[in-house]
């Protein structure tokens, strides 16, 4: 059994030196496959406008589509056609004068109109099972509600073919606001609990001619679309000096969809920059009957996801000055959402915008992507930060961190470089391989990245978690995750221990034989014959970030007497010592591998 207080004799410690944190990994291997979009190049691969996307299965083939809404940079009047990427087989093709040009209003041409869009999402809002397209139109002055105003694209279906028969944009869809919005983000969910999506836009106030504020649109039942902003929201909850993004999520957990935006300025009677929930009522739903204000940074997008695994809504948030996520840590008396503090990323270069939360290694903990140029400031001279969600307890903390190696920032195939000027990026699987891929849409044009994770990559997670560790001086419990490949033979293990005390020693532990017994202040989850990877350059320290990692020697030095190298078919189970403040001993919870 290992001792209670030390693990280790003190002429070891003392050998170890203060070694630094070992966060330089690659996490997850990419590659850039261009010859994957087809088009024209003006409005693809060299395609110098600002770009947001919005993707999922148009035409119910299987194969995730992708819409493409585009302007001219920054807060201009700059409008430009839009483009439909159709997924064929894997390969996203142009096809918006085909499928996306149909129009009930004479002389528009759809898709191929050039508009002025920030924002686009998909819903099916008249609910026939085929997915419509939502735009945000903005800063379109003297021009008619066809231009200025948010467009429906309805899906139109197949035919008694099975053809598929493309969008139409039909403007009576949104009703007529007496003068052009500047409407910056769009968020769709049902609001009301009859069923059928409702929107939600954020607006920004550009001139004293034009202060809308934010909107809220009743879906009829028919996929027509009512304003009923003030019957339903009070003026605090509308008011955006400059709106940047809205999400319809149920944030409290009482089966009724709440909103969340931010606005990125002050304005009068507001509390200046802001993201914000307004919250529905369970009891008459549609009713909004609370307001809460809980970052008061300067935001300049929020999205939704969960981050921790505990089925509630987190959110992150790209701010002028240090990026931020907030964990949902249920409600308080009121029904409202308990937020964590506002946490920082490893690494931040300034203004960010569009943020997306989703999973890129498939170890189901989302992960988060913030791209850099602003919507309202030129510059693209940022880059995109993509941080890799290193989990946690489920419901507890988490550590969202950028990765770094070399110059690919964790992203194997991926350099700094390939990521300067970012707008936007969509992440989904193109290839039906059960992967995350990436589109990614900057200022000198378009770029694929095709995710190889399930192609041989060999960089995902693997083993399997047990055991329940006690909290350390964090006020955490540690974390132990191993990955790389579970075949023997190619000695592909790493294991990283994280959400440890900072500055201390520690090293991972080995044995066949699990175990849950109390040991000093912390829980030993193996038993049995205990080996420790204490070689030289074995021993650790946590150093600022509280975390390290080991490759581990597969093929030879095991530490377990008797075995020379582990074979397949051998399971083993590893866990982390190391010290916590007060110089007592504390573990991580275990994970357990079966090679192969």
């Amino acid at each position: 059994m290992i001792p209670n207080r030390s693990l280790l004799p003190l002429a070891a410690l003392a050998l170890a030196g203060p070694a630094a944190a070992q966060n330089n990994i690659s996490w997850v291997t990419f590659h850039q496959d261009d010859t994957l979009l087809s088009g024209s190049s003006s409005t693809l691969l060299n395609d110098q406008q600002e770009k947001d996307y919005a993707w999922g299965d148009l035409d119910n083939d299987g194969w995730t589509d992708v819409v493409v809404v585009r302007k001219q940079p920054y807060t201009t009047a700059g409008r430009f056609p839009n483009v439909l990427l159709m997924n064929e087989n894997g390969v996203l093709t142009d096809r918006t004068a085909q499928y996306a040009s149909a129009t009930d209003v004479p002389g528009d041409q759809g898709f191929l109109t050039p508009t002025n869009d920030r924002d686009v999402i998909l819903g099916d809002v008249d609910l026939d099972g085929w997915l419509d397209v939502i735009t945000c139109t903005t800063i379109t002055p003297s021009q008619p509600k066809s231009l200025s105003h948010p467009r429906v694209y309805m899906n139109l279906g197949e035919d008694a073919s099975g053809q598929w028969l493309g969008l139409e944009y039909q403007e009576s869809r949104i009703p007529d606001f007496g003068t052009f919005p500047n409407f910056c983000g769009v968020g769709i969910g049902d609001v009301t609990g009859d069923g059928y999506p409702d929107l939600y836009f954020a607006h920004y106030h550009q001139s004293a001619v034009v202060d809308l504020n934010d909107r809220l649109l009743i879906n009829d039942g028919s996929g027509n679309f009512l304003d009923e902003s003030s019957s339903r929201m009070t003026p605090a909850m509308l008011d955006s000096s400059f709106g940047v993004s809205a999400v319809i999520a149920d944030m409290n957990g009482d089966g009724a969809a709440d909103i969340v935006k931010d606005t990125a300025l002050g304005s009068t009677g507001a509390s200046g920059p802001k993201m914000s929930v307004a919250y529905n009522n369970p009891n008459s739903q549609g009713m909004f009957n609370q307001f809460q204000e809980p970052y008061l940074g300067a935001p300049y997008h929020t999205n939704v996801g969960d981050l921790n695994q505990d089925g509630k809504p987190d959110v992150v948030i790209s701010d002028d000055g240090a990026d931020r996520y907030m964990l949902n840590q249920g409600n308080d008396a009121f029904g409202r959402v308990n937020w964590s503090s506002a946490y920082t990323y490893n690494t931040d270069d300034g203004f960010g915008s569009n943020n997306l939360i989703v999973d890129l290694d498939g170890d189901n903990w989302n992960d988060v992507l913030i791209c850099d140029v602003d919507v309202d400031i030129p510059s693209c001279s940022r880059r995109l930060h993509i941080y890799h969600n290193r989990g946690g307890t489920v419901g507890g903390f988490v550590t969202l961190h950028e990765e770094s190696g070399g110059g690919d920032r964790g992203f194997t195939g991926m350099s700094t470089s390939d990521m300067t000027g970012t707008h936007d990026v969509a992440v989904f699987d193109l290839d039906n391989d059960g992967d995350n891929d990436i589109l990614i849409g900057r200022c000198s044009g378009t770029d694929l990245w095709i995710n190889d994770t399930n192609t041989g990559g060999g960089s995902g997670p693997i083993g399997t978690p047990y055991c329940t560790a006690n909290t350390n001086s964090t006020g955490f419990p540690g974390l132990i995750q191993a990955e790389g490949s579970v075949n023997a033979s190619a000695n592909n293990v790493t294991l990283r221990a994280t959400l440890l005390p900072p500055s201390q020693f520690g090293l991972f532990i080995v044995s066949a034989s699990q175990a849950s017994v109390p040991v000093s202040q912390g829980i030993l989850c193996v038993t049995g014959q205990i080996g420790r990877f204490s070689a030289p350059g074995q021993i650790k320290n946590s150093g600022s970030g509280g975390s390290f990692e080991l490759a581990l020697p597969l093929n030879a030095n095991w530490p377990v007497s008797g075995v020379n190298a582990v074979q397949p078919g051998d399971t083993w189970n590893f866990s982390t010592w190391f010290r916590d403040v007060g110089a007592v001993s504390n573990f991580t919870n275990g994970v357990s591998i079966t090679f192969q």
